[in-house]
């Protein structure tokens, strides 16, 4: 208890010698700041279960990862989105997080309202089931811990392996209601998916559009 109350102390007079350094003299009017150190070891226990996962060496992807795709950890968002992997050294490219940043727009959602993460962890040149197989249980960590009120799951890929069937993105996935471990679970195209094909617009808007219509129904309860 005692070193709590210190460390406590301790972080309240760091910000109170920035405040002197940046010529801050609205300090004192601010509200006081309120440490707690609980919190802080949450967040010391989410960086620990990145770096064990950035750190897995149970197949050979691990020889051509150069630096690992962080994802987005907000504990408990409105949508956990899952993409197959990583494009590059990010979770998307620039071209796909300027699309995904503009879905988020669209149904009213911010980066703090999200969680983002692949299912394979590093960025391979193609999704086979052996890699998905190894790295399932990182994603099952990541929503064990996060517990998600729903889950998107962005391209085929993801969403064939995930919800063990087989069938192509309109007639199988898309504009439907899945569970996964009782959270609510839908489908729709990666960014990337649109990258390569425009035409995708019109069907990720109405995909969207489903989702976003979920999550209102189920603010209202």
């Amino acid at each position: 208890m005692g070193d709590d109350l210190t460390l406590e102390c301790f972080l309240s007079l760091l910000d109170r010698a920035e405040a002197v350094i940046d010529k801050d003299y609205l300090f004192e009017e601010r509200d006081g700041f309120e440490y707690s150190v609980k919190e802080i070891e949450r967040e010391m226990e989410t960086v620990d279960g990145f770096e064990e996962i950035s750190s897995c060496h149970k197949c050979n992807a691990c020889l051509e990862r150069s630096i690992f795709a962080e994802p987005i950890l907000n504990p408990n968002p409105k949508i956990l989105f899952v993409s197959p992997m990583p494009e590059s050294t990010g979770i998307f490219s620039s071209s796909s997080n300027d699309y995904f940043m503009k879905w988020l727009t669209a149904i009213k959602l911010t980066r703090r309202d999200i969680a983002l993460t692949t299912l394979i962890k590093c960025p391979v040149k193609e999704f086979t089931k052996e890699y998905a197989d190894i790295c399932k249980e990182h994603l099952r960590d990541e929503m064990n811990m996060l517990k998600p009120k729903t889950m998107v799951l962005l391209g085929q890929s993801v969403s064939s392996y995930m919800l063990r069937r087989s069938g192509d993105m309109d007639s199988v996935f898309r504009k439907r209601k899945f569970s996964v471990n009782s959270i609510p679970v839908f489908c729709t195209y990666s960014p990337l998916d649109l990258v390569r094909n425009r035409a995708l617009r019109v069907p990720i808007w109405e995909d969207l559009k489903f989702i976003s219509s979920f999550l209102g129904e189920g603010d209202d309860k």
